[in-house]
């Protein structure tokens, strides 16, 4: 019996053993099949990480696009919503306002919906840079001692611009313990990871702005290339009108004759209706309180223009006709550009593409600073025929000069009165004012000397004109003035370019009392090359008005232009030693001002209106 039960007994205890291996041996089965799940889960973070990768290197496309297109200057045309460049703005047609606004509602939508764009790339360059903060921190926690803790919520954290601020950011790479050591080259890299990490921080709170910079559309000036037309080379204001196409209606011959009231019928109505428009402007001015006066225009081909002033207004600007004339030739085909196809010189679609076309040309222009004196007029001939003509009367407080208001008399030094390229007069016509019929006719000359001196009974600035003029001058004759040496004097600064190549044009006044009274103009004239400007658009200039941009401020020692006197005669449209028509409204003007009670003051007003 008992070996049975022994049998018995280790058979079952044997049995009893079995199921714990065999559960030992479930155990290691269920522990290896989780070895798929690791690969699994390891394979997808790649793949995201590599789709991380992809997308944060996707952001680059649309940016380097945008970047290119801004640095480009890339034009869409005339409305933000511009597809196959098909937006014509349609300047000069008769609905162009309806068109322009069309467009601008076009631009409402479009900008609006550009926002969102330039909002998705902030969240897009977001998402790059989580990345790459995130990405860098593995990457330090996987080495060496790991990562600090205060770097844990980092990719979360450095959104906001204050976490630049975060102790933790400039604190945390160094070591916590005296005992422990720490690597510098560590230190080094945790450094590195700060300043990486702030800089993408700035980067991520300017994004969302610079972003909205690229995407939107803005509306802008662009030059289109150059055509090159003439070289400047000279002005020719220091000699005399000379060839057939410089003014309509003269020959050559006329111009050296010095018949220059061949000019009268193209020019002669405009100087009267400058003359007419400024009177009136003045009396507006003068019986209104908010008055102002408003210069007038005058015309040459399709193109206005009007004095333009430098920005002091020291000096005015007058335009070159001949600059004028060639760029209405341009501002014709610009024209023509809105409703031709194709024009050789200006493209159809550059130019119906825009909203607005500004012409511009760089050319010459003179400008001219002048002032108007009443005083007494002396000549003093010398013995080798030429001649002195003083004024008196003369201030150099005007404008862009000295503020004193001391008076001088100033001399001028000719060549003489035979000489056209110094010297030119003419009279104006007898206009019988129906309250005077006894008026009589005013005198006109018109001179430019190479030199001038100045002089009061106090200061004649160590030129000797005081002993000479006033103290030994018993006979008026100015025998004892040494006038070479007189006119070579260094003259103040303030003077200095009013002694040089200075143009007068004098007025006489008729009657007994006035045989030495003057009205006399003095200019000086300056020549720059500023950019002529016109606006082609009928819609905003509709009088076709050229501005002149970029004048410069003319300084008391800048040397002024000889003008030939001849150009004077030239735009009163008179001959030499002639007279004006008493029938044109300008000689109208001056002769009831040369005949009015007070005809000094009168005729001056006058002249400094206009």
């Amino acid at each position: 019996m008992a070996p049975v039960y022994e049998t018995v007994s280790k058979t079952e205890a044997f049995s009893s053993y079995r199921p714990v291996r065999q559960t030992s041996s479930n155990l290691i089965s269920h522990v290896n099949p989780s070895t798929p799940v690791r690969r699994r889960a390891r394979c997808s973070r790649i793949i995201l990480h590599w789709i991380s990768h992809i997308l944060s290197l996707l952001w680059i496309a649309p940016i380097a696009t945008l970047l290119w297109l801004n640095f480009s200057h890339h034009v869409i045309g005339a409305s933000a919503w511009c597809p196959n460049g098909n937006c014509n703005a349609e300047g000069n047609s008769e609905n162009a306002i309806e068109r322009a606004n069309k467009l601008d509602r076009q631009d409402h939508n479009v900008n609006g919906a550009l926002q969102f764009v330039a909002k998705a790339l902030e969240v897009w360059f977001m998402f790059v840079a989580t990345s790459l903060v995130y990405d860098m921190g593995i990457m330090f926690a996987k080495k060496g001692r790991g990562l600090p803790v205060g770097y844990l919520l980092t990719h979360l954290e450095f959104g906001d611009i204050r976490y630049i601020v975060n102790p933790l950011l400039w604190t945390s790479p160094l070591p916590r313990s005296q005992g422990v050591p720490e690597k510098r080259s560590r230190i080094i890299k945790l450094y590195i990871f700060a300043c990486i990490t702030a800089m993408l921080t700035i980067l991520a709170n300017l994004m969302g702005p610079a972003a909205a910079v690229l995407v939107l559309p803005t509306l802008q000036w662009v030059d289109t290339p150059r055509i090159m037309h003439e070289t400047f080379n000279q002005t020719a204001v220091a000699q005399r009108p000379d060839g057939e196409d410089l003014f309509p209606g003269c020959s050559a011959e006329q111009l050296r004759d010095g018949n220059y009231s061949c000019t009268s019928d193209t020019y002669g109505p405009s100087l009267d209706q400058w003359a007419s428009h400024n009177t009136a402007s003045s009396r507006q001015f003068a019986q209104h309180d908010d008055g102002t006066i408003i210069l007038g225009a005058s015309q040459e081909s399709a193109l206005a223009f009007t004095i333009n002033g430098s920005a002091s207004y020291d000096t005015v600007w007058i335009p070159s006709r001949q600059v004028l004339r060639n760029m209405s030739h341009n501002f014709q085909k610009l024209r023509g550009a809105y409703v031709e196809s194709d024009p050789p010189e200006y493209p159809d679609r550059e130019f119906n593409n825009s909203l607005q076309t500004i012409l511009q040309r760089q050319g010459p222009s003179l400008g001219f600073h002048a002032a108007f004196y009443i005083g007494n007029a002396s000549d003093y001939g010398l013995s080798d025929g030429r001649w002195v003509r003083c004024f008196t009367g003369w201030t150099p407080g005007s404008i862009f000069w000295t503020d004193t208001q001391e008076e001088y008399t100033k001399c001028f030094r000719l060549v003489s009165v035979k000489d056209r390229e110094t010297y030119g007069k003419f009279s104006l016509g007898n206009f019988n004012d129906a309250d005077d019929e006894n008026s009589t006719q005013s005198g006109v000359g018109v001179f430019v000397a190479d030199r001038a001196a100045f002089y009061n009974e106090r200061e004649d600035f160590g030129s000797g004109l005081i002993d000479c003029l006033i103290k030994n001058n018993p006979d008026g004759t100015g025998e004892a003035c040494d006038w070479d040496n007189i006119f070579a004097t260094e003259w103040p600064a303030d003077f200095r370019n009013r002694s040089i190549d200075v143009g007068v044009t004098s007025y006489s006044v008729p009657g007994e009392n006035y045989t030495d009274a003057r009205v006399w103009c003095e200019h000086v004239i300056f020549q720059s090359l500023p950019t002529y400007s016109v606006d082609t658009s009928p819609r905003s200039n509709m009088q076709n008005l050229v501005m002149l941009n970029n004048l410069p401020e003319i300084q008391t020692d800048t040397i002024p232009l000889r003008m030939n006197p001849a150009w004077l005669l030239a735009a009163w449209s008179v001959d030499y030693d002639g007279e004006l028509d008493g029938e044109r409204q300008i000689v109208k003007e001056l002769n009831r001002a040369s005949n009015s009670p007070s005809s000094i003051s009168t005729l001056s007003a006058k002249l400094s209106q206009w």
